[in-house]
């Protein structure tokens, strides 16, 4: 796997290369363009082509609600959705509460 940087190129003797992104170290979300040119035996370069590549969260959040079970007539509780989380890099930015029934 390769690490892409910004302007630095990667040769490889190979026709395929893989992109290494981790949660650790991942590929920002967005709009990324790649370059690819090959040379020949003669050492002739092609033109350069290129593709657009789109990163996106497409993981959802996940939601933890704790709450009382019962809670005595006309007194305030809380409900707590602290131990809600999303997969790093992504963070839990707003909570949104409706009452069901």
């Amino acid at each position: 796997m390769a690490t892409f940087e910004v302007g630095k190129e990667i040769s490889t003797d190979e026709s395929f290369i893989s992109v290494d992104a981790t949660a650790e170290n991942p590929l920002p979300k967005g709009q990324h363009t790649f370059s690819l040119v090959v040379v020949d035996d003669d050492g002739l370069q092609s033109d350069p082509v290129t593709v657009e590549i789109v990163v996106r969260d497409d993981r959802k959040p996940t939601a933890v609600l704790i709450a009382p079970q019962t809670v005595p007539f006309a007194q305030a509780f809380k409900l707590d959705g602290s131990r809600s989380s999303d997969l790093p890099p992504g963070k839990v930015v707003k909570y949104v509460w409706t009452l069901l029934k």
